[in-house]
């Protein structure tokens, strides 16, 4: 049953990766052949798109999308810079006020008030 399962997401994975390739850039055959394959040969036929039919360089990205970087003919890093440009510092996290020690005291505070009027 889980084997069954596994096998369905697998061929349905190579069937979105099938269709949703760029045609230009898929290897060694049209992308139809490749569906079909996939559609036919479900295990061997996946396997085989994606050893030899995906495109080389549509690893995961961010977003789902492939992320093709042309080269720009400037240098990336200017001023002799080793590395990437170094980032602003990262703001503070807004804290809830269950993390705030001085809004739990105070509420301990009217609690015990509270407590005391009745």
């Amino acid at each position: 049953m889980f084997g069954s399962l596994l096998i369905i997401a697998f061929v349905l994975y190579c069937l979105l990766d099938v269709a949703l390739s760029d045609a230009a850039r898929v290897r060694n055959f049209p992308k139809l052949i490749w569906f079909l394959l996939v559609v036919l040969l479900p295990v061997i036929g996946g396997a085989v798109w994606l050893v030899a039919g995906r495109p080389a360089d549509s690893g995961p990205q961010p977003g789902g999308q492939v992320v093709q970087r042309r080269p720009t003919g400037r240098d990336p890093w200017p001023r002799g810079r080793r590395g990437p440009p170094s980032r602003p510092p990262a703001r503070p996290t807004p804290r809830g006020p269950d993390d705030d020690p001085e809004f739990l005291r105070g509420i301990d505070e009217r609690l015990r008030r509270r407590d005391d009027d009745q």
